[in-house]
């Protein structure tokens, strides 16, 4: 089975958002390497052959759009994104659910160096660990985060928390 098949397959056999938990619904990871496509924001991709991908357990502020101005370090978290994955080769690794309400693709990013997207901009002080469900790499973006506001790095540099 080829790995555009394998991918597609994964997909197709997902669940339903909130039909499943965690525990459940095992990770599972595309062994495809698949380009990203562009930078939608700090939390959002889209990577050719899947479409839009929501990066699980990121909460990044909101750029600037249209109708409404940047949150605080909104635009700044794009550009990190950008940096890092624009055009770039990823991996997608997924963990429970595999769609959002909003039809996008869940996954952890992996670069082809083993970064993990989803954690340097944690890290980097420009997202905030998402904590309202349950995923399996929340203790560790947890960390990501506690160290980033202990560094006083990007959002959390004029912070005292």
């Amino acid at each position: 089975m080829t790995a555009r098949v394998l991918v597609l397959v994964t997909l197709l056999a997902s669940t339903p958002f909130g039909a499943a938990s965690a525990a459940q619904a095992p990770a599972v990871t595309a062994h495809a390497t698949l380009r990203v496509r562009k930078v939608i924001d700090g939390d959002t991709i889209t990577v050719s052959g899947i479409g839009t991908v929501r990066l699980i357990g990121v909460d990044a502020p909101e750029k600037a759009g249209g109708y409404r101005p940047s949150e605080p370090y909104g635009d700044e978290a794009t550009r990190f994104m950008k940096s890092l994955l624009d055009g770039k080769l990823v991996r997608l690794e997924y963990d429970g659910e595999r769609k959002d309400p909003y039809d996008r693709t869940l996954a952890y990013v992996y670069l082809d160096d083993g970064t993990l997207a989803n954690e340097a901009i944690i890290r980097a002080g420009l997202a905030e660990t998402y904590r309202r469900f349950t995923y399996r790499l929340k203790p560790q973006f947890q960390a990501a985060e506690k160290d980033a506001r202990d560094a006083h790095r990007g959002m959390w540099a004029d912070r005292r928390r």
